[in-house]
């Protein structure tokens, strides 16, 4: 596999992980009150850094392998972004 199908699929997993973690952490205006979404912000940023440091460090990929400046921390934002928030919303509509 392409060094950016590793880090678009590590990203997703994490994202998929991440969702879970908000959910099953009871992470809710409930139990944080008016800190549940900085809370929520902050664990997903959390999982989203864990993810350059695995790219960067573990699996040794730079800007030769990605090919351009900072693509480690750039390549899967987005879809990190949508799939984090689409699982942990997803999880609270369903097992509320």
């Amino acid at each position: 596999m392409k060094p950016t199908s590793v880090v678009y699929w590590l990203r997703l997993l994490m994202a998929v992980a991440a969702g879970f973690a908000n959910h099953f952490l009871g992470i809710s205006e409930a139990s944080y009150g008016e800190l549940a979404l900085p809370v929520g912000i902050g664990l997903g940023l959390l999982f989203y850094l864990v993810t350059v440091v695995i790219v960067r460090n573990l699996l040794h990929y730079g800007e030769l392998e990605l090919k351009g400046r900072n693509r480690y921390i750039t390549v899967g934002g987005g879809t990190f972004i949508v799939v984090w928030v689409m699982v942990a919303v997803l999880l609270n509509t369903l097992l509320a």
